[in-house]
């Protein structure tokens, strides 16, 4: 049977883990390892994702070392590529990308794929790319497989809740590129950009 790296789909493992080079070699072994796209779950819900399984780099505010993000991106090119067949041989149409978050990127950073009732909101997720924005890094755009898709630049944005902040919005929301948004129920959010995320899809064939 062809060796396969356990889905991160959904993991809620919280247990303190130790032993860097142990989990770096895992990483190493596992970066060219995908797990199965399990078609039932995906027809089921409408979407699926495959996080990156950082374990004890999964930090929410900093960045991991560039070799821990350069084999977590390598993981999820080999996982979108390797779920091309499963998906072109569905009945109807399907979004599928790779999401690299630069401000948040052990935790959203993604393979992304639906269809049916969360195509449209996953297709308009990001609304227009920004072509001033930066480039894919440097260190990704060395891996090998990485020209097979066509990458984007967006912004990437945070709502902050007005509820949380009665006596004014806080100084580094206002410090960075910001604007107001009303949710259908009323609830006031400041919509704040915290940095950039770059959005990989396989090039159009014509």
């Amino acid at each position: 049977m062809k060796p396969r790296r356990r889905s991160t789909h959904y993991r809620t493992d919280k247990r303190k883990i130790r032993g860097g080079k142990r989990h770096l070699k895992r990483l190493q072994r596992e970066s060219h390892l995908a797990p199965l796209l399990p078609i039932a779950t995906l027809q089921k819900n409408h979407y699926y994702y495959e996080k990156l399984g950082l374990h004890l780099w999964h930090w929410h505010h900093r960045q991991p070392p560039q070799q821990v993000q350069q084999l977590a991106v390598q993981h999820l090119l080999t996982t979108f590529l390797a779920w091309q067949p499963s998906l072109t041989s569905l009945p109807e149409p399907y979004y599928a990308a790779i999401w690299l978050v630069g401000p948040e990127f052990a935790h959203s950073s993604q393979v992304a794929v639906s269809t049916g009732k969360h195509l449209n909101n996953y297709q308009e997720r990001f609304g227009d790319s920004d072509p001033t924005g930066p480039a894919l890094p440097l260190e990704y755009r060395q891996l090998p497989g990485i020209n097979q898709l066509a990458w984007h630049t967006y912004p990437w944005e945070i709502f902050v809740d007005a509820y949380d902040y009665p006596d004014g919005w806080p100084a580094w929301t206002l410090q960075r590129p910001n604007y107001l948004w009303q949710s259908e129920d009323g609830s006031q959010y400041l919509v704040v950009q915290t940095g950039w995320v770059w959005v990989g899809q396989l090039k159009k064939s014509y």
